[in-house]
């Protein structure tokens, strides 16, 4: 999914133990071989919703993810947390969009960025139990990031990525219409509320973070300005009878609600550090429910007022207020839980997982100083290591969305998202050096063992321009952080020789306009100073992944070219097209390439096919396909992955 942007917050903590499984002996014949699993699984359910009123009583429905699909509607009783059933959705790989309209009929907007699949719509009708696709909203967009339901049953409004769409579906004669972008040039319609009187509330990003107000007819009548400045989303958007109620996550990572009166069209308040991936579901007279800290609070619309409530074991990763059993608040975790709070007792309890865990895409490959290769997982997290002398695995679940993994003098560091965490891992418990958040940092795609320096380079938050080349000293915490390196772009690759540090970037930040072509660089440590920078692919928005062979020559491989560069002045020595790309469409490039020297070829990854590649004749031998992540091993073998499946490619 290369457009979306992923904000959904799992802790990085290892508060469970790591699992350990057997498995068969790993292959010893040269070539390709697959693999078992890696342990990597997970119930994230990022999408979901209650019906209170149900008549054979409340339910909750969720959408758990799933790494090449189908995710699961999953179908429980509100009360207990009984699963009544989970029903496949053909071609999502998940949901952030959920809702019930009138007739308890449940409307679910999914993503799959894989070509063919895009962002679907779908109803599931409890009365016959059955899940009926209704196709692609708007034939563009990869992610139905919203839905919600009018109050009288005739519509079903959805936004979407990556070019910020709002549709209508009608509900009587099955029609989807595309109403265009509320506000031109933003990436995301990323929240939606409905209004008694029909009216449409969308809350877009992810720049401007503005609220658009559309008529039920699909056009627009105003726009809304935040109150809060800075880059991001208005996230989430709720309307709770005279007030329009807005979260709005900043690129910085502030996660402030401003509360907006729709009678005097002023912004009333404005709540700092609220959690909740719902701000509408708690309401309860004038009393808001709310998640500031990790702990549930009340809010009182009238008096301004926060009560802490002293309720936190919610199950762990972003919770959801989403309404009321009698004095009871139901609400869900993104980890899959529902949880109860009793407004009267002030107590509050978590009933058991029932959902059944899905596995969970690959998201990054490491080669661990214990001779282990590690995995990272996708939106769920979780870090899994295997054993290439053994074929034994292990798995931690609750390690973050890892982005980089790599070795430095003799320990495991993580590069995790969001906020492009720096944590080193000795197995047992992750410690955190660093985090870029603040400095609208997200995600550190590339990192690298520099002599004493652990190097890193990220791309910036949605929103924003400006990744980051980063070092940093894991012995002292000393930290250098170049920013705009390269200005406006990320640094997606890196190799280090001789004290100097070369980077690759992408013109892509966090916005779908790149600033240019791709960029390489050399970085001297000690004078702190750009040696050189070139474009070497002229035309090529981004490059990739580079590496050194054992003659000192530097490579790199973009998404449709692989180049030569001389390491002392940037100059480029060769390069050669491999395929097409197309580069006048695309709005995101920044994981696309992974190369790597071994044994007198040049090994890579692009466009989901792996490669070996002979240096003197540059040209390419397909060795495997589909892949998404490629990996050279401790052990001299590679290492390949796709969606959750893994496997091998034995050199010999």
């Amino acid at each position: 999914m290369r457009t979306i942007v992923a904000l959904l917050l799992v802790a990085l903590s290892l508060s469970s133990p790591a699992q350990a499984d057997t498995a068969a002996a790993p292959p010893t014949e040269c070539g390709f071989h697959t693999l078992d699993p890696l342990p990597l699984t997970g119930a994230t359910t990022a999408g979901t919703a209650l019906d209170a009123d149900h008549p054979q009583g409340p339910r909750v429905y969720s959408v758990t993810s799933s790494a090449s699909g189908p995710a699961l509607l999953g179908i429980r009783d509100a009360r207990d947390g009984r699963l009544i059933g989970e029903r496949p959705l053909p071609l999502a790989l998940g949901s952030w969009a959920v809702t019930v309209a009138p007739d308890h009929s449940v409307y679910v907007g999914s993503y799959n960025a894989t070509a063919g699949a895009m962002g679907r719509l779908f109803r599931y009708e409890p009365d016959s139990d059955r899940v009926s696709e209704l196709g692609i909203p708007v034939a563009t967009e990869t992610f139905v990031w919203t839905v919600a339901a009018s109050p009288d049953g005739s519509a079903v409004y959805g936004g979407t990525s990556p070019t910020g769409r709002l549709f209508r579906h009608d509900t009587a004669n099955g029609t989807t219409t595309d109403l265009g972008s509320p506000v031109p040039g933003e990436q995301f319609v990323r929240d939606l509320a409905v209004g008694p009187d029909g009216t449409v509330y969308a809350g877009v990003g992810a720049e401007s973070m503005k609220v658009a107000v559309v008529g039920s007819g699909g056009t627009v009548e105003r726009v809304i300005e935040p109150p809060v400045e800075g880059a991001g989303y208005a996230y989430d958007v709720a309307v709770t009878g005279r007030h329009l109620l807005v979260r709005f996550v900043t690129s910085a990572g502030a996660a402030p609600m401003g509360v907006y009166d729709l009678r005097e069209n002023v912004w009333k308040d404005v709540v700092e550090d609220v959690g909740s991936l719902t701000v509408g579901g708690g309401r309860l007279g004038h009393d808001l429910y709310l998640f500031q800290g990790g702990e549930l609070v009340r809010y009182d619309l009238k008096t301004e007022k926060i009560t802490k409530l002293g309720f936190t074991d919610h199950g762990g990763g972003a919770a959801r207020t989403l309404g009321w059993l009698g004095h009871t608040l139901v609400g869900t975790s993104s980890t899959g839980r529902i949880w109860h709070f009793d407004r009267r007792t002030g107590q509050g309890r978590l009933l058991d997982g029932t959902l059944t865990g899905q596995p969970v895409s690959i998201r990054s490959l490491g080669a661990g100083p214990d001779g282990h290769v590690y995995a990272g997982g996708f939106f769920t997290g979780g870090l899994a290591a295997y054993d290439p002398a053994t074929g034994e695995t292990r798995n931690w679940p609750d390690v973050g969305q890892s982005e980089g993994i790599v070795s430095h003098k003799g320990k495991l560091y993580l590069g995790v998202y969001p906020g492009a965490r720096i944590y080193e891992f000795d197995g047992s418990a992750p410690r955190l050096l660093l985090d870029l958040g603040a400095q609208e940092q997200d995600r550190p795609f590339a990192m690298i063992s520099a002599g004493d320096w652990l190097a890193f380079g990220t791309v910036p938050k949605s929103g924003t321009l400006g990744g980051a080349l980063g070092l940093l000293d894991p012995a002292t915490g000393r930290t250098v952080i170049k920013r705009n390196i390269i200005p406006g772009h990320s640094v997606i690759g890196l190799a280090y020789r001789d004290g100097v540090v070369y980077g690759a970037t992408s013109g892509f930040g966090g916005t779908s306009t790149p600033q240019g072509e791709g960029v390489a660089f050399a970085y001297d440590i000690a004078t702190d100073s750009l040696k050189w920078r070139r474009v070497p692919v002229p035309g090529d928005l981004a490059l990739g992944s580079i590496t050194f062979d054992d003659a000192g020559r530097l490579w790199g491989l973009t998404p449709d070219a692989l180049f030569e560069l001389d390491p002392a002045t940037g100059r480029t020595v060769r390069t050669v097209k491999h395929q097409t790309y197309p580069w006048d469409t695309v709005t995101q490039v920044w994981l696309d390439t992974n190369l790597v020297f071994h044994k007198g070829f040049l090994w890579g990854k692009v466009q989901g096919k792996a490669y070996r590649i002979d240096p003197g004749t540059m040209a390419f031998t397909l060795i495997a396909r589909p892949i998404s992540n490629l990996l050279l091993g401790p052990d001299g073998h590679l290492y390949l992955s796709r969606f959750e499946n893994f496997s091998t490619y034995r050199v010999c």
